[in-house]
Order: C-alpha cells, then structure tokens, then sequence
C-alpha cells in the first residue's frame, strides 16, 4: 500500500489522514507509528513530534473524525436555524454521514473511551461534541414549548436512538432496502415524529 510522500504544509493532519486509510485498509491492530511515517515520506522519529504512542495517535484519529461530524452537524444548524425543519434535519445529517463514511462508525463506537452523556448538561461541553450539537438543538426546539426537563431529556434520548439507530442499520453490509437511503432517511425521520405540544410539558 503505497501513498504519496509527504512534503509540505501539516503533517500532523498527513499523518492522521494516511492512518485512517491504512486502518480502513489494514485493519487498526497492523498499525504502526513507523509504517505511517514510512507512507508520509517522514522520518520514523517524525510521528513522535506529535504523537507520544500508538494509543495517542488512535486517540488523535478519533478526535479528527468526531470533529469532521461536528462540523458536518454545525452547518446543518445554520443552514436551518430557526426552521421547524431543524431537528429532522439534523437527524438526516447524523445519519447520511455514516452512511457516506461506514468506517468512521465503526471506528469511532468501538472505541471504549467514547463518552455518552445523557445529562442536559452535556449540552454545554466539547466533550462529546456531536451529541451536545443535538442537545443542545432540540433544548431549543422543546424549551419554547415550555416542557420540563425531563420531558425533554426523554425526547432526546428518543431522538438519539432513532438517528443512531438509523446510522447503524445504513453502515450494515448485509441490509437489504429496496429505495436509496439518502432520499429515504428523511421520511424516516419525519414519520417517526417525536411531538412536543406544550400540553405535555407537566405530564
């Protein structure tokens, strides 16, 4: 597996951009700093400038991809602020980027050290940023309807698991659907409605 030599510009980003290649390719246990460095076109002293370990560099990897999500997921809130569409929306985006990208979902949940905070607190952190994007929208859309917090912490929670439910079964090599996911995901969402009527808020 051949790529092409490192030159110029940011090679830590070369570095982790060529390790998510050869992972998809070789498998994360065959990884190794020298082998990268060897693809970059680096020393094999180069990669240690920026990752201590192996462990480090997985760790950095998972940071990469997870801020490509939140960054995917933050255009969708500003293409849609305000819009009744927003959470719908979001979902899809949640979902298409899986879908676009299996190996990102199957890297990223099976790393142990992923962190899933259901609090509404989690809201108002970094510390897994993708999911405190959907928090931190659907406390938006639900707080105007006036509904408690554990009203809306249970629709969240609701809305996690459909998306990512939805993610897991658009990644699945062996799911059969006879329509193309990226024109479907939405009705899916959509008909899968998770009302939020200002009547329920004391229920």
């Amino acid at each position: 597996m051949k790529e092409r030599p490192y030159h110029h510009g940011d090679l830590r980003r070369a570095l982790i951009e060529t390790g998510i290649n050869f992972i998809k390719q070789e498998g994360e246990e065959a990884l190794s700093l020298r082998k990268i460095a060897e693809m970059c076109g680096v020393s094999n002293a180069a990669p240690y400038a920026h990752f201590k370990s192996k462990d480090e560099f997985i760790v950095a990897i998972q940071k990469y991809i997870m801020d490509l999500f939140a960054a995917t997921l933050e255009k969708t809130v500003i293409e849609y602020k305000d819009s009744p569409s927003l959470l719908p929306m979001l979902g899809k985006t949640y979902v298409m980027f899986f879908y676009q990208n299996p190996f990102y979902y199957d890297f990223l949940f099976s790393c142990k050290n992923i962190s899933i905070k259901l609090s509404l607190d989690n809201a108002h952190t970094d510390e897994n940023l993708p999911l405190a994007i959907l928090q931190k929208a659907a406390i938006s859309v639900f707080g105007k309807a006036r509904l408690s917090e554990k009203v809306i912490q249970d629709k969240i929670i609701a809305m996690w698991a459909l998306v990512h439910g939805l993610a897991s079964i658009v990644v699945m090599p062996n799911v059969e659907f006879d329509d193309n996911w990226e024109t479907r995901v939405e009705e899916i969402i959509k008909s899968i409605s998770i009302p939020y009527q200002a009547q329920e808020a004391e229920e």
